[in-house]
């Protein structure tokens, strides 16, 4: 029977029309799944990439089934193939995006749903009445494909709840717009039958495992974020202890050095009022005194401002910042000190800079002041993705396990510097044997 009727398909059209936006698109929009404005990643290029997958699809059926319609007929052919290109550009668009926000997403499946119906039923129309039925049989799989990406995404950025609206609704339309066939003779009836009763039970299945999998994903990501910011605020909280920690160094180096300076010149300078009138000979050496004790204690009060100024490492790099504090180090103490170190030292993080050399710093000036040691090694070498630093003197030594945290020692700050670049710290010591620390930083220098 050949169907002739421009009248029929445009008041077909009409119709279907009428149905959508008195019902379907209300019951889209509002299916749970304006939840949040926020569009799960790579939802995005899923449904540009589907919308792409459509044009190719549709594209080489275009000239032939053009050439034979009449002008009223053109635009219900170009809606359904026109759909996919209007929503790349739709999906493309920033500024739509922000315009819509929680209506973007649901707008486009809308729009991408409606086409992907329309098309299939007037394609199966068109191939009745140009009496080529029987090439119809792959009809069905096709709006399957199509239909199914938008099935993802709902499930992905919805719940279940909008997998099964949106199952049923679509399940309505194609039975709606399947009345519109039955007056044609070799319409597919049954095999829309089919289709329509297969999507009812595969679809939410599909559904079912796509929510439990995005929201799987969504409990991780959302772990992932919060040991973020606890590993963030932690971070904050070792860097401020290490800050703290060096204020007191500095404080104990002030203390002990411009303190007990002045506490020596103030007794010494009472002696000098005394010896002024009785012995003046005495008084001579007592001012010579005063002039070594001030000179010292002068040395030592610009070496811990110097501290207080910013990092030799900023200045110098970690190479040439190493050197100068052994040589300051050493000409101060008379240790004799000796520095290897590795050619490919670039590239460090500030973090790992900084730790290496305050450690080295702290481990020295513990040499020097309590260990009574001669001799110290310093070895400092990059093997693969290991960073390693080895400082060993040959002092009195200690005890690890029985040495207070709050000591002179300073370990407390050497193990806040290892941890603050992700390091491990070791110290190896024992009485009258010396003391060995090793820092050693893994992958992620």
């Amino acid at each position: 029977m050949k169907w002739c009727g421009s009248r029929l398909i445009v008041q077909s059209a009409r119709l279907f029309m009428t149905r959508v936006t008195a019902g379907n698109w209300g019951v889209m929009v509002r299916c749970g799944a304006m939840k949040r404005a926020q569009i799960e990643p790579e939802l995005l290029t899923l449904f540009r990439l589907s919308n792409v997958f459509w044009l190719v699809v549709y594209a080489p059926d275009l000239p032939d089934q053009a050439s034979n319609l009449s002008f009223l007929e053109l635009p219900l052919l170009l809606l359904g193939r026109l759909t996919a290109a209007v929503m790349l550009l739709y999906l493309y668009s920033g500024w739509l995006r922000r315009r819509l926000g929680t209506w973007y997403l649901p707008l486009g499946l809308t729009v991408t749903t409606l086409g992907a119906l329309v098309g299939q039923w007037y394609t199966i129309l068109w191939r009745v009445e140009h009496g080529a039925a029987q090439e119809l049989n792959g009809e069905s799989g096709r709006l399957f494909i199509l239909l199914f990406v938008p099935l993802v995404i709902i499930a992905a950025q919805y719940n279940l709840r909008g997998v099964i609206v949106f199952t049923t609704v679509t399940a309505v339309l194609q039975a709606l717009l399947m009345q519109l066939l039955v007056p044609l003779d070799g319409a597919p009836i049954d095999l829309i039958k089919d289709d329509i009763v297969g999507r009812l039970f595969v679809y939410p299945v599909v559904g079912f495992i796509v929510v439990r999998l995005v929201a799987g994903q969504k409990t991780a990501r959302e772990a992932l974020t919060a040991k973020n910011i606890k590993l963030t605020r932690y971070a904050t909280i070792v860097e401020r202890l290490a800050v703290s920690h060096e204020r007191n160094r500095l404080a104990r180096e002030l203390h002990d050095t411009l303190a007990h300076t002045l506490s020596a010149v103030a007794v010494q300078l009472e002696a000098l009022n005394k010896q002024l009138e009785k012995d003046p000979v005495n008084a001579r050496h007592t001012v010579k005194q005063l002039q070594d004790v001030t000179r010292s204690g002068l040395q030592e009060s610009r070496r811990a401002l110097q501290a207080l100024r910013a990092s030799p490492l900023e200045d110098l790099g970690l190479t040439l910042a190493m050197r100068q504090l052994v040589d300051s180090v050493a000409e101060r103490s008379g240790m004799r000190i000796t520095l290897t170190m590795s050619s490919d030292l670039d590239g460090l993080s500030p973090e790992v800079e900084q730790s290496i050399y305050r450690i080295t710093e702290e481990a020295l000036n513990n040499a020097a002041r309590h260990a009574q040691a001669q001799a110290v090694t310093i070895s400092l070498h990059r093997e693969q993705h290991r960073l390693r630093l080895t400082v060993s003197d040959d002092g009195i030594g200690f005890d690890p396990d029985t040495v207070s945290l709050d000591d002179h020692y300073g370990l407390v700050g050497m193990r806040e510097r290892a941890l603050l670049c992700s390091g491990q710290l070791d110290i190896v010591s024992a009485p009258a044997t010396g003391t060995t620390i090793r820092l050693t930083v893994e992958d992620g220098l």
